[in-house]
């Protein structure tokens, strides 16, 4: 994981980004964002897996395998250097898999949970 300073109104943030596989995640006091490369529509993928941005513990896990989800569903929040980050749904499906418990520890880029589009 690394760290970018931004300054925006004479006032410096220190973010959280973490390159995995699946997009670049950006994190923010209270949640955190996945930013995807642009698909070839023809090519795309039935699943999407939502991974860790982060090494971090699990405290909450909202969804259950079989549930539907809607796009932007917060799916997990992880706790990383005492802050908490939602991890929302990519887009509107069914969870196929819950790889994670609560109270687990995970490590950045560990497949969470998997969903069918």
């Amino acid at each position: 994981m690394s760290f970018v300073i931004i300054e925006h109104n004479g006032v410096k943030y220190r973010v959280p980004i973490a390159n995995t596989n699946a997009g670049v995640w950006v994190g923010f006091a209270g949640g955190a964002v996945l930013y995807r490369p642009q698909k070839d529509t023809k090519k795309q993928s039935k699943q999407d897996k939502v991974v860790a941005p982060m090494t971090g513990k699990i405290i909450d896990v909202y969804v259950q395998e079989g549930q539907q989800v809607a796009a932007d569903d917060i799916l997990i929040v992880i706790e990383a250097m005492k802050m908490e980050y939602r991890l929302k749904a990519p887009r509107a499906g069914k969870v196929i898999s819950v790889d994670c418990n609560h109270g687990e520890l995970v490590d950045l880029g560990a497949v969470l949970i998997t969903i069918n589009t």
